[in-house]
């Protein structure tokens, strides 16, 4: 009696860890990813620009009360049309309950962006909706931040990404590996989806930036992942999206202050 007691625990702790392995996975695993034949080149009427000199996307460090920094995905820095320089990452990648104390952008403490303040209020995780507009977080970059350090991207004024586009992605987690290239599968105001021309492994990728091939300038971020007949297929927050929610944004509430609703 007491082997079967002991082996009902252990299969009850099992199962609750990889409900909570799951959970946290959620933006990776969701069902419903689309994928098929990518669209013929499309026409873009936007003006020809250069990708990024540097690498944009930045490793994400999350500093909770009491705890050292831990790993929370990538971001990246963009200007707004107004001047103003905000930083984005995913929801997803934070615990918002009210323990966040600050985040960082980049690995090494000495050159990186530290943040405290939060940018408008912040979104939520992304569940079972196939819109990605509603998973974001933006922090307030600081005037005396050097430009020079970081690159900044331009948002494409499309707002979004044309289907049958190519586009690169520039992981959070540096350029060891280059950056990673793919094409627009389809895309509206709330998400876009591109297929990858190759399979890799997209951890720790939510919040990377996603720049169009053709402007130069970033036209999303990356949020959701799932691998489709040999290939990675990346889902976007559209650019556009972010850019009104900068300049909406009212509330600049430190971190340590928030509570999530």
């Amino acid at each position: 009696m007491k082997f079967v007691f002991r082996g009902t625990v252990l299969a009850l702790l099992t199962l609750a860890i990889l409900a909570f392995a799951a959970y946290r996975s959620l933006p990776r695993l969701l069902p419903g990813i689309p994928y098929g034949p990518t669209p013929r080149p499309p026409t873009i009427t936007a003006l020809r620009g250069n990708l990024p000199v540097g690498w944009p996307g930045m490793e994400a460090y999350a500093t909770y009360e009491g705890r050292k920094p831990k790993p929370a995905g990538s971001g990246f820095i963009f200007r707004l049309p107004s001047g103003g320089i905000v930083a984005a990452a995913a929801a997803h990648s934070f615990d918002l309950t009210g323990t966040l104390q600050s985040v960082r952008f980049g690995s090494q403490e000495d050159s990186s962006l530290q943040m405290s303040v939060f940018h408008g209020a912040p979104g939520e995780r992304r569940t079972f909706s196939m819109d990605l507009t509603n998973d974001y977080v933006l922090f307030a970059v600081a005037d005396g931040a050097r430009e020079a350090a970081f690159v900044i991207l331009e948002p494409d004024e499309r707002g979004t990404p044309q289907p049958g586009e190519r586009i690169v992605l520039y992981p959070g987690f540096g350029a060891v590996n280059g950056p990673r290239w793919g094409t627009i599968l389809e895309s509206d105001r709330k998400g876009a989806w591109a297929v990858m021309d190759e399979a890799f492994e997209s951890g720790s990728m939510s919040g990377s930036p996603i720049v169009s091939l053709h402007t130069g300038r970033v036209v999303g971020m990356a949020l959701a992942a799932g691998l489709k007949e040999g290939h990675t297929v990346i889902g976007m927050h559209p650019i556009g999206s972010l850019v009104e929610k900068g300049l909406e944004a009212v509330d600049f509430i430190p971190l340590s202050e928030y509570e999530e609703q």
